[in-house]
């Protein structure tokens, strides 16, 4: 399994500062298999899904699309999990019963667009698949605090919005062939 874990230390990047914010302390306890009932705890697992894969497609994207090899497996899914790591699987029951499952077969394309095109394809599906977990966990609230929950997610950008911000012209071609020399 490829979990990749966000590191501790803070950094002062524009694209690090997204991805590190800082969890109140009233946080429920974050596992994979955690269902989160109240606006913000539901919140803070879409924020914190959302930084696991933040940081896939800003400083691990060449590992995340060396990974996407679609001649390595077929019907790969990236997943983003409530402790701010992300990983790449074949497809399969990751999650608890009931969930949505994200895209299956992100690497199936791969090879035939460019590397940006594809990174932003993959990241629109990314930002379907936490709307559609976030508003699952949010069925039981009332009308207002759907709406309080759905403001608080709009004020973020998405995560397409993010890539493109990320890599103006062809840094990430650059970045997926330092990841090749590191390999």
């Amino acid at each position: 399994m490829f979990r990749r874990v966000v590191p501790s230390s803070s950094s002062s990047s524009a694209q690090n500062r997204d991805m590190l914010r800082r969890v109140t302390t009233s946080s429920p306890l974050i596992r994979d298999d955690y269902i989160p009932r109240t606006v913000e705890h539901i919140f803070i697992n879409y924020r914190l899904r959302r930084v696991g894969l933040l940081r896939a497609f800003g400083t691990d994207v060449g590992t995340l699309y060396n990974l996407c090899d679609p001649g390595y497996k077929e019907n790969l899914s990236l997943y983003g999990y409530p402790d701010g790591t992300w990983d790449v699987q074949e497809a399969r029951m990751l999650l608890p019963p009931n969930l949505p499952e994200p895209t299956v077969g992100i690497n199936l394309a791969r090879d035939r667009m460019r590397a940006i095109d594809w990174v932003t394809v993959v990241a629109e599906h990314c930002d379907s698949w936490l709307l559609s977990l976030a508003f699952l966990f949010g069925v039981d609230l009332s009308h207002d605090d759907r709406e309080r929950l759905f403001e608080r997610i709009n004020g973020l950008p998405t995560l397409a919005e993010k890539v493109k911000e990320y890599y103006p012209g062809q840094l990430i071609q650059s970045r997926i062939q330092q990841a090749n020399l590191e390999n």
